[in-house]
């Protein structure tokens, strides 16, 4: 048995979905009639700010040349290649390794290679 813990703040939302989730792995059908909502007292204090307004902008997204200068793995392009070869199309597959190094497998390649054959990969699968 897996255990996992959680740590939530409990309010009567949260209370009535654990409940729910509780009655659907018990078995239980039937939605239980919600418990009545506290009643709180007005909020004197400061309402809580967003913690995520203070942080850094995120970084664009980069731009085409950047992805260019990425490094592009071994595992990236077996995975663009997988594509191809699950599509049927071993047979460009094969033209597409020959065009480097003279390949018949993707160990064959030198590692230099990669982002132009990732490039001739992407093309073929469309």
């Amino acid at each position: 048995m897996q255990q996992i813990s959680l740590t939530l703040e409990l309010n009567q939302k949260t209370i009535d979905a654990l409940q729910v989730l509780h009655d659907t792995l018990n078995g239980e059908s039937a939605p239980k009639e919600p418990a009545p909502a506290k009643t709180s007292k007005p909020r004197t204090s400061k309402p809580k700010t967003d913690p995520l307004a203070d942080a850094p902008e995120p970084d664009p997204v980069p731009d085409k040349e950047d992805k260019e200068e990425a490094v592009v793995t071994m595992t990236d392009v077996r995975a663009e290649a997988l594509k191809l070869s699950k599509a049927g199309q071993q047979a460009v597959l094969k033209e597409i390794f020959a065009k480097y190094d003279n390949a018949t497998k993707l160990s064959d390649i030198s590692e230099e290679n990669y982002p132009a054959l990732m490039e001739d990969l992407r093309t073929a699968n469309g």
